[in-house]
């Protein structure tokens, strides 16, 4: 009897742990991007809990995370953020991935009344809606896009700008903001084409592009979309005469380069991090990255590592 009681006074003495939904394309078209963006979230996860977990006045809360799959599809992700903040009672909720599911998100956490920070979507509307419940832990397009065009014009001398873009507010919102940037440096929009997600065949979009003999094309989409039209301007022979642009930084990681081989090369853009920043702290994190996925981390993985990291601070 005397154990028995022991054990169910143990029971009770165990600390909650913490629940973090997690709500990010782990399938589709953008699967890819959205499993190396968990991989960063995992890893920070791992790391937390292996040190007892966050520190909320004495005790240790582990960290437990809910994920669901959106597929980048903002019904679908709505439909995931309902249920993890309603029924699974998550106390924060990270993702999602594209900035239109994000955006639509955004509802049901401020009607929920619980936190959800994204720590991709760079649409700058997700946090310019009055909206205390949304947050955003990255550079949005608006950022990026000052801190490259200057030099893209002025520097590389790309003077006619060609925009190859998805058809979302990801898409729509990066090219509102490259566009006016180019024209106030002194540039020129010469073309701007649309496709939905998912494409597989751009050509003729890029047979349109290339009449109007851009200095550059701008890509905005995914690894997984950008790859393809990549190798498609190859084959057209394009990428002799123009700069790829790579404005959002969506294009500098392993399976992007993997895919397109030396069609990538010359390829420029802004990014806030890449994985051979020289400093004790970013090394430590490479090395620990590689060590679990046998890759190094790029700016999504780095962005969600981060985020846990942000969230144990705002726990504590």
């Amino acid at each position: 009897l005397v154990v028995v009681l022991l054990l169910v006074a143990s029971v009770a003495l165990a600390a909650e742990p913490v629940k973090v939904g997690v709500v990010l394309p782990f399938s589709g078209p953008v699967g890819s991007d959205g499993q190396r963006t968990f991989s960063g979230i995992q890893l920070a996860v791992d790391e937390i809990n292996a040190k007892g977990g966050i520190a909320v006045g004495d005790t240790k809360r582990t960290i437990e995370i809910i994920r669901e799959d959106s597929t980048c599809n903002p019904r679908m992700s709505v439909a995931a953020v309902e249920k993890l903040m309603t029924q699974d009672k998550v106390s924060i909720v990270i993702g999602d991935f594209c900035s239109t599911s994000t955006l639509a998100d955004s509802e049901v956490a401020k009607r929920s009344e619980v936190p959800q920070v994204t720590p991709i979507s760079i649409a700058p509307s997700i946090t310019k809606q009055e909206n205390p419940w949304i947050f955003r832990s990255c550079d949005n397009s608006d950022m990026m896009a000052r801190a490259f065009v200057k030099d893209a014009v002025n520097t590389l001398e790309i003077k006619r700008w060609a925009f190859l873009a998805r058809n979302d507010d990801y898409g729509r919102g990066g090219v509102e903001s490259l566009s006016s940037l180019v024209k106030q440096e002194g540039g020129e929009v010469v073309a701007v084409e649309y496709h939905p997600q998912g494409a597989t065949d751009y050509y003729t979009l890029l047979t349109k592009i290339r009449a109007a003999k851009p200095d550059g094309v701008a890509l905005i989409a995914n690894t997984a979309e950008h790859s393809v039209a990549t190798n498609q301007m190859a084959e057209l022979g394009m990428l002799q005469n123009v700069r790829l642009l790579d404005p959002t930084s969506a294009y500098f990681n392993p399976d992007f380069l993997r895919l397109t081989g030396a069609n990538a090369d010359g390829m420029v853009g802004p990014t806030r991090y890449v994985h051979t920043i020289d400093n004790p702290t970013n090394q430590k994190f490479v090395e620990a990255y590689e060590k679990a996925n046998g890759q190094y981390p790029d700016k999504l993985a780095q962005s969600a590592y981060e985020t846990v990291y942000l969230i144990e601070k705002a726990v504590e």
